[in-house]
């Protein structure tokens, strides 16, 4: 078989993989980077706003977006008297707040969030009233993967092999996917769920007996301001690091997280802006396709452990989410010609 495929083969090969959820994600990665490299120019002809209140916030997203564009774009924002919109243009949401303002007050409209969170996304969708209309909501998530935090620490500690993960039982579910691709990066991770607040550090405690390290996901009910303090302290007495769950938490004493600046944010919305002018619909949601790491060098010399660049961070876990994609690929595609679905 030749190796290198037509497009026509790339298609018939993504319908093939589309049965695989974690399999059609990593090729849906592949395909963005392959149009990002041959982007044409698509006009976008207007923006609708639903801004988050913080108006510094809303100019510096949108001046991002119009920097990818490289041009200025029509930003119009909705106001509460404004009952008729183009249904042809999609309203972006800037924050949590806007989001719900919007799904609620423009019924008919398409909806692109930003600055949520995949929790709040899911949250707020299933409990829509309007589920079977034809309207179109999609999300491009404010964080990163689990998996690529995952990777991080296991960038910075690379003979770890095994995670801890605490979750609350109402938030077990943030970690099913990761759970199911960690081990084809050898690695392995244990849930402690904490059923009450005075359980928080005796369960973190057993849990540091697992882990290698602790793995934080953007779960209020157990990472806040009011217990961050304490669980640090407790894990770093006992020379364990704590990896996530966004900068903010590295500013207050993680060692390290992976992070979306908002030049990836404003790049994915604009290629979902992209598609929805030139195809009519908007994607999947999504988080950014690119990433920054960011490590708290002091919190590295008090654990004494030797700390890589964030760049080296940043390009190990690149790199190894690269090779899962293309092996991933390499095998659907086997599988595609071996069933007779590939010429």
């Amino acid at each position: 078989m030749d190796r290198s495929l037509s497009k026509a083969g790339l298609f018939r090969m993504a319908y093939f993989i589309a049965r695989g959820r974690v399999v059609a994600a990593l090729f849906g990665l592949l395909l963005m980077l392959v149009a990002s490299a041959a982007r044409s120019d698509i006009t976008i002809p207007l923006i609708y706003v639903v801004g988050s209140g913080n108006d510094v916030l809303d100019n510096y997203l949108l001046e991002q977006v119009r920097q990818v564009v490289g041009q200025e774009i029509p930003v119009m924002p909705v106001k509460e008297s404004e009952a008729t919109l183009n249904p042809d243009v999609p309203i972006v949401t800037i924050g949590p707040r806007a989001f719900t303002t919007a799904l609620g007050r423009y019924p008919q409209s398409p909806i692109l969030a930003t600055l949520i969170s995949q929790e709040y996304y899911r949250a707020m969708t299933s409990a829509r009233s309007d589920k079977g209309s034809e309207r179109t909501v999609s999300a491009v998530y404010y964080d990163v993967p689990l998996l690529n935090q995952a990777l991080t620490g296991k960038a910075i500690l690379p003979q770890a092999r095994r995670i801890a993960l605490l979750a609350t039982p109402d938030s077990t579910h943030l970690y099913s996917e990761l759970l199911s691709q960690l081990p084809k990066y050898n690695l392995e991770a244990q849930m402690f769920v904490v059923n009450s607040s005075s359980e928080l550090i005796p369960t973190l405690v057993r849990a540091l007996y697992y882990g290698d390290f602790v793995l934080a996901a953007q779960d209020p009910s157990i990472y806040n301001p009011s217990t961050i303090k304490h669980i640090l302290l407790t894990a770093y007495r006992r020379n364990i690091m704590v990896i996530g769950p966004s900068q903010v938490y590295v500013k207050a004493g993680s060692l390290a997280s992976s992070y979306a600046p908002y030049s990836a944010i404003a790049q994915t919305l604009v290629s979902a802006l992209e598609q929805w002018f030139q195809e009519g619909f908007l994607p999947e949601p999504m988080y950014p396709t690119y990433f920054n790491v960011q490590i708290n060098e002091q919190v590295g010399r008090s654990l004494n452990i030797p700390l890589p660049s964030e760049d080296s961070v940043k390009q190990q876990v690149t790199e190894l989410l690269r090779k899962q994609a293309m092996s991933a690929t390499k095998d659907a595609a086997a599988d595609a010609a071996n069933s007779g679905i590939l010429p």
